[in-house]
C-alpha cells in the first residue's frame, strides 16, 4: 500500500527560559494526496470576493474567522491520520541545538509511520523552512533518518521539499501543528478538540526525562 505523508513544524529553534517550550512536529498522513485541493482553492477565492486575499493558508498568521473557516473543512473528512512528535525544548541536550533536534524528532516520527507494517512505499513531502541552513539540516536529516528506517524494512520511499503554497496537505499539516502546539503551550484547546478524533500519535519524546537543562 502506497501512502503520502506531509510534513510540517510549529515552533521557534531558540533554547532559553523565556522561549516557547515545545517544538511541535506533525504529519498528516493518507492516501488521497489530492485531499482539500478544492475545498482549499474554493475558500480562498470566497475570500477573495469578501476583500480577503490569502496566498497561503498559514494558521499563526490567519485572522480567527479564516481558521475557523478551515478548520470545519478539515473536520469535515475522516480519509486521513495526523501523527505528531513533541519535543520538550528545556529537555533538548545542548549538542542537539539549534536544529540536531531533528534527528530525534524525525527518527521517532518515520518509526510510528511504518509501524504498523502495512506500508510498503511512503512519499514524504516537506515544507520548506526560509532559513537556509535550516533547509540543509532538515534535508539531510531526514534523508539520513529515513535510509535508517525504510530501508531496513524494504519500504520504498521519496522525499521531496516544497513550499507549503504546492500543496493543500502542507497548509492543513501547519494548521495542525499549531493547534498541537497551542495545547501544549499554553493549554488552548479551541482548535484541538476539532482535530483530535485524527490524531493518531502524540509522543512527547522526553516526558520520562529527568534532566531539565533551563
Amino acid at each position: 500500500m502506497a501512502v503520502f505523508a506531509f510534513f510540517d513544524e510549529s515552533g521557534e529553534y531558540t533554547y532559553h527560559p523565556k522561549s516557547g517550550k515545545y517544538l511541535v512536529y506533525a504529519g498528516i498522513v493518507t492516501a488521497i494526496p489530492t485531499l482539500f485541493t478544492h475545498e482549499l482553492a474554493a475558500l480562498k477565492y470566497r475570500l477573495l470576493e469578501d476583500g480577503e486575499c490569502i496566498e497561503c493558508f498559514h494558521a499563526c498568521e490567519d485572522k480567527q474567522v479564516v481558521r475557523d473557516e478551515l478548520f470545519k473543512i478539515i473536520t469535515a473528512s475522516i480519509d486521513f491520520e495526523i501523527h505528531s512528535i513533541i519535543v520538550r525544548k528545556n529537555r533538548v541536550n545542548p549538542s542537539l541545538r539549534k536544529f540536531g533536534v531533528y534527528s530525534v524528532a524525525y527518527r521517532t516520527m518515520l518509526k510510528y509511520l511504518v509501524g504498523t507494517g502495512k506500508v510498503q512505499r511512503i512519499h514524504i513531502i516537506v515544507d520548506t523552512p526560509p532559513d537556509k541552513t535550516q533547509r540543509t539540516a532538515l534535508k539531510n536529516t531526514l534523508r539520513a533518518k529515513a535510509d535508517e528506517i525504510m530501508k531496513a524494512r524494504g519500504i520504498t520511499y521519496s522525499i521531496d521539499h516544497h513550499k507549503s503554497p504546492s500543496h493543500a496537505l502542507l497548509q492543513v499539516a501547519d494548521y495542525c501543528a499549531w493547534a498541537i502546539q497551542k495545547k501544549w503551550q499554553s493549554n488552548d484547546r479551541r482548535s484541538y478538540d476539532l482535530i483530535r478524533n485524527r490524531i493518531r500519535n502524540e509522543f512527547d519524546i522526553y516526558a520520562r526525562g529527568d534532566t531539565d537543562y533551563y
